[in-house]
């Protein structure tokens, strides 16, 4: 069931209007935003309860860290890819069309290998300024946030969406890193009291049960909440292309390439 969505007048909507729209968009059409949600938390949930049922318990600092690695791993793409096609949705509701996630994932896939060499390229980057010094993994990741997302929306190349990216959160830097990181915290809150909730019960169990159920309620949230950071990140961007220009941007049209 999908509630009608009255978008906010294209002017500046700042982070209490940007939290505002981003729980309107969600439950005006929950399902669209949870089945695009799905596609990054499936993967990491299934690698989550395997790491733990395989090697058990951490036994030590390495193996800790590489069991909570791996599930993170396919997040790197695929919940760029889940942010890109919600960036589409969240676009056609803006412009009073049908919020579908088909449409969405469609427009993704059309740039899959674009949307990935750009994902590749950021985190490499960031990952050096990370190993660096982290103030220039912080300045890299905010330039870059919004440079997947471009390549699907605007259809930009991988050069074009990063200075793209760069070039839209420039003059805004602090802004969009408070407001990011703003997004983020309350995401994470609500799916640790989503995830101890349903936890409770866990403490019954043990053995694979135990892993398996615990695995399942952070599934659970985070599938729920998801969606929020997903389109918080999205409606950051909204607010910076309207302060470029006074209208919300154009969903992207079906790619149609040189080999068309």
């Amino acid at each position: 069931m999908t509630d009608r969505f009255t978008p906010p007048p294209p002017e500046p909507l700042g982070l209490g209007g940007i939290m505002r729209a981003t729980l309107t968009l969600y439950r005006a059409a929950p399902l669209p935003f949870l089945l695009v949600a799905l596609v990054s938390t499936i993967p990491a949930t299934v690698l989550l309860i395997g790491s733990d049922i395989t090697y058990g318990s951490p036994g030590g600092h390495v193996q800790g860290l590489a069991q909570r690695i791996l599930p993170v791993l396919p997040d790197l793409l695929l919940g760029q890819l889940s942010i890109a096609a919600s960036a589409v949705i969240v676009m056609h509701m803006f412009h009073g069309l049908p919020p579908r996630a088909g449409i969405g994932l469609e427009r993704v896939g059309e740039h899959f290998w674009m949307l990935a060499a750009v994902v590749l390229v950021t985190t490499i980057g960031i990952a050096i300024g990370l190993v660096a010094l982290i103030l220039p993994a912080i300045y890299l990741l905010v330039v870059w946030l919004f440079a997947p997302m471009v390549t699907v929306t605007e259809q930009r190349s991988l050069r074009d969406a990063l200075r793209r990216s760069a070039g839209v959160v420039r003059g805004h830097f602090w802004w969009v890193l408070g407001s990011w990181l703003t997004i983020q915290i309350t995401v994470v809150l609500g799916a640790l009291v989503i995830t101890d909730l349903i936890s409770i019960p866990v403490s019954l169990t043990n053995g694979s049960l135990a892993i398996v159920l615990r695995g399942l309620g952070a599934f659970v949230a985070l599938t729920l909440l998801t969606p929020v950071a997903n389109i918080g990140v999205v409606m950051i961007y909204m607010d910076l292309r309207v302060r470029e220009t006074p209208l919300w941007p154009l969903p992207p049209m079906r790619y149609t390439g040189p080999d068309d």
